[in-house]
């Protein structure tokens, strides 16, 4: 295993060398600066090329090209995406399906008119939207809102989830509840652009399961797993996939496709093609993968599992296998030279850690046991897959969510089988399901296995150790990589080179971690903001403290636990004790601290600092002995 045979994995690098300099360095150019800048790179390359320059140099004019694509691709992109504010009723066109929710219909609008104070004028935004209007929304209406859109609110708490940042990577940046009466649909469906194709097929799809599957448990996992719409799953059936460590069976990833590509090879082995007629199939079956897709939402999984599986069928075109890491890599400087932002994304990361995890450590757990039965060996094989994907996920895994599926390997081993069997026939019923009795008679077979899975999955929400409300540092992460990456380079580095570094990195751990043992002694108090209500969090260097007024259990999940969680506060304080004034004030004794309506008045206990938080991150606020509580959550260190 040679690093100069994986090309595309080198250019992957220095392109994302490029992508971290626009994060940190931000470049803002125009899409002719953009064009321009990439011309005098090429023409520098090619002029050195000419000239019969030193190949060292002609290799790093070649990576320079790469990392200043990185640097100024972002901002090619956020010129692109420039949105106008909508000030006014809008004129948009609907770009889904609507989604029923309780008391509404969710579904997203493209505003591509406003009225601006006396006349109409361009605009290009995106926006969410939840609609009680008696006629369904189809993609491709014209609609006229008559009020305008809201925009959507930075998280005001550290550490809370950003649904600003979420919907903003999805080029969403409103939000608008519109009351029955307030909008009205202008013009018919009568003839719309190519690209809605794809949700109508997706609709006509989801209309056949809804027809044939008889449980209704079992329509949304098969709508999620057939055709990647995972969002009619309840929060009950997440939380059952998560905690048993089988959630990325949800996402349409390379098992699905896998199983796609399969199926359609099979349907072909009788026929024993060969010469054009096989090369055309290929090249169908290529289409029909991209179609697929293009269904199911080109989701990172998706895309990732579609671009090797192209290269893959086109290496068959030209009896060639091309290596895994340059699949990985193509796919994802394909992704990220489309979206930048994708690589933000934790389903583009956990997604290329996985298989990255697979394919370098799955060989080497294998070695560790060779059973003799054929079935052990097949349910080894499968475990090591899991095994390998979950050491090179948990620590991101952690990070984000804070839990850890301890039950993983036994549920994948039980799950990921019935799984199989769903897709093997579900993806049949998507074809020929337009024949009545056949229709009936699998969709009968995948809701009844689907039932099967849940049953196994509940089982396993009964099982006790589950792991909850874990943290992670950033130096923790870096070092599980880092070994598991020495690990599977034991083989073919000096391993004099490779254990020097092993106990450095464990050197370099140890002394993080003392550091941050000593800084998380100093005490501190946080005051959280919700929509109704406060909380205060009080961190004392031993234990944590707490007190809450009107913050409801469920927001205080998204509000406080996530930056308990964060600082390893743990989530069981003792109460505040607090006092009421005569004046309807509230007094903290022990913060020496007083809180009315709006304002907070410090005693003899001065803080060293008082901060505020924005969207990124704490910001010094004030030093004033009495001040106006602002909107956004405060910090005291003392």
């Amino acid at each position: 295993m040679r690093f100069s045979d994986y090309p595309f994995l080198r250019y992957l690098l220095f392109f994302l060398a490029g992508i971290c300099l626009s994060f940190l360095f931000p470049l803002e150019v125009s899409k002719l600066v953009f064009l321009i800048s990439i011309a005098l790179l090429w023409l520098i390359y090619f002029l050195a090329v000419r000239l019969k320059a030193d190949l060292s140099i002609l290799t790093w004019l070649a990576y320079s090209q790469l990392i200043v694509l990185g640097w100024l691709l972002p901002s090619f992109h956020r010129e692109v995406q420039k949105e106008t504010v909508l000030d006014g009723p809008y004129l948009a066109q609907v770009q889904a399906y609507d989604l029923q929710k309780p008391n509404s219909r969710e579904n997203l609008l493209l505003a591509q008119y406003y009225f601006d104070s006396s006349k109409w004028a361009k605009a290009n935004q995106q926006v969410i939207i939840y609609h009680q209007s008696a006629q369904e929304f189809i993609p491709g209406q014209w609609v006229l809102v008559s009020n305008k859109p809201e925009k959507i609110e930075a998280p005001r708490n550290p550490n809370e989830f950003d649904y600003k940042g979420f919907l903003s990577r999805k080029g969403i940046t409103a939000r608008q509840f519109i009351p029955e009466g307030k909008s009205k649909i202008i013009s018919a469906v009568s003839s719309r652009p190519f690209y809605f194709f794809a949700d109508d097929l997706r609709e006509s799809l989801s209309d056949l399961l809804e027809k044939h599957i008889p449980q209704k448990s079992s329509l949304p996992i098969a709508k999620a797993l057939l055709l990647g719409q995972k969002n009619q799953l309840d929060r009950s059936t997440r939380q059952a996939y998560s905690e048993a460590g089988v959630m990325h069976i949800l996402a349409v990833s390379g098992l699905h496709v896998g199983i796609l590509v399969a199926v359609l090879l099979f349907l072909i082995k009788p026929l024993k093609l060969s010469g054009i007629a096989r090369k055309s199939y290929l090249l169908v079956l290529i289409l029909v993968i991209w179609t697929y897709a293009t269904i199911t939402g080109l989701s990172p999984s998706v895309v990732r599992a579609s671009v090797m599986f192209t290269l893959i069928v086109l290496g068959q075109l030209r009896d060639r296998k091309p290596p895994i890491f340059n699949i990985l890599a193509f796919s994802a400087i394909l992704m990220i030279a489309l979206n930048p932002g994708v690589i933000t994304e934790v389903g583009f990361q956990l997604s290329y850690l996985a298989v990255a995890g697979i394919v370098l450590l799955q060989p080497l757990i294998v070695r560790v046991w060779y059973p003799k039965s054929r079935i052990i060996e097949y349910l080894w094989q499968l475990g090591a897959v899991s095994i390998a994907a979950q050491l090179a996920t948990f620590p991101l895994s952690v990070w984000y969510f804070h839990s850890f599926p301890v039950w993983f390997l036994p549920a994948n081993l039980l799950v990921i089988p019935i799984t199989f069997l769903i897709m093997q026939v579900g993806i049949p019923m998507l074809l020929i399901g337009w024949i009545p009795f056949l229709g009936k008679a699998l969709g009968w077979v995948v809701g009844s296995l689907i039932q099967v899975e849940l049953w196994i999955l509940e089982a396993f929400r009964l099982l006790p150790f589950r792991l909850n409300e874990l943290t992670i540092q950033p130096v923790t992460m870096l070092l599980v990589w880092s070994l598991l990456l020495i690990w599977a380079a034991w083989e073919y580095v000096p391993k004099k080179q490779l254990a020097f570094w092993s106990v450095a990195l464990l050197f370099f751990w140890a002394m993080s971690g003392m550091l941050q043992l000593i800084s998380n002694q100093k005490p501190e108090m946080v005051i959280y903001r919700a929509e109704e209500g406060w909380a205060i969090d009080y961190w004392t260097g031993v234990e944590l403290k707490s007190w809450n007024k009107s913050i409801s259990s469920e927001d205080a999940d998204y509000v406080i636990l996530p930056n308990r969680v964060k600082n390893n506060w743990g989530n069981d304080p003792k109460e505040l004790q607090v006092f009421s004034t005569q004046e309807g004030d509230l007094y903290f004794s022990e913060l020496d601290l007083t809180i009315s309506e709006k304002r907070m008045v410090l005693g003899q206990k001065s803080p060293q600092n008082i901060q505020m938080w924005d969207s990124q991150g704490w910001i010094k606020h004030s030093d004033s002995k009495s001040l106006e509580i602002p909107f956004n959550a405060l910090r005291l260190t003392f």
